[in-house]
């Protein structure tokens, strides 16, 4: 293969990401056991070389998927707002990760989220190397928001989800990765900007302990002094 391939880690994190090899912090989200999961999921890819090469044109297409519109609640200055603005997060996912239009969550994000900027980051990659993802969209069961002040400026969004199967193309010429579906919960912290809510921090919530004690935010990012997330 002629054409440089930039080495890909996949990891199977609920919200299923494709991660730049030597980027830290999204395994954060994993909980538990990020770290073998990360080495099992990444011998691979961390060797594009002793994968099945594969005919492009024989690759599952590119979804076209149209521009998720933005719902008018992003920017109201309300628990409705805040929890539109983390759906409609989750459910444009599946079109940035195909297109690699990277706007649909640049508005909605605060650039000081390192989770969320690599989001961003991935889907760029991505795009650059030929690579799509096809299907994985996200189902929203529910949310719920807690904030504070009133309205309130800053808070946290718990959304239950679903994530279908999908197929992972991160190189046309190399075998395709599937990927299963994922089930979950996702804990965003939110702050108001004073225009639309921007999300400062996310996290997966890890199994409830024995004591059915509460999940917070991770400590991987966020603007300081907003809703408890981590700088």
């Amino acid at each position: 293969m002629n054409r440089p391939v930039q080495r890909l880690i996949i990891i199977a994190l609920a919200v299923l990401l494709v991660v730049p090899l030597g980027v830290m912090g999204i395994g954060q989200l994993m909980g538990p056991g990020a770290e073998q999961q990360t080495a099992e999921n990444s011998q691979s890819a961390e060797s594009p070389e002793d994968r099945p090469t594969a005919d492009p044109a024989a690759q599952p297409p590119r979804p076209e998927l149209p521009r998720p519109a933005e719902p008018a609640g992003l920017t109201e200055q309300s628990a409705e707002g805040a929890q539109a603005t983390l759906t409609y997060l989750l459910e444009s996912y599946d079109y940035m990760m195909s297109s690699g239009d990277v706007s649909v969550w640049e508005d909605s994000i605060d650039p000081n989220c390192q989770v969320c900027v690599s989001f961003l980051s991935n889907a760029e990659t991505l795009a650059a190397q030929g690579g799509y993802l096809v299907d994985g969209a996200f189902v929203i069961h529910s949310t719920s928001f807690e904030g504070t002040g009133e309205p309130p400026a800053t808070g946290t969004v718990v959304a239950d989800f679903a994530q279908e199967e999908s197929i992972l193309v991160d190189d046309p010429d190399l075998q395709a990765t599937q990927l299963t579906e994922v089930t979950g919960q996702l804990i965003a912290t939110i702050a108001w900007d004073g225009e639309r809510w921007r999300i400062t921090d996310m996290s997966i919530a890890p199994p409830a302990d024995e004591t059915g004690g509460p999940v917070g935010p991770s400590d991987s990012g966020g603007a300081s002094g907003a809703g408890g997330a981590g700088g």
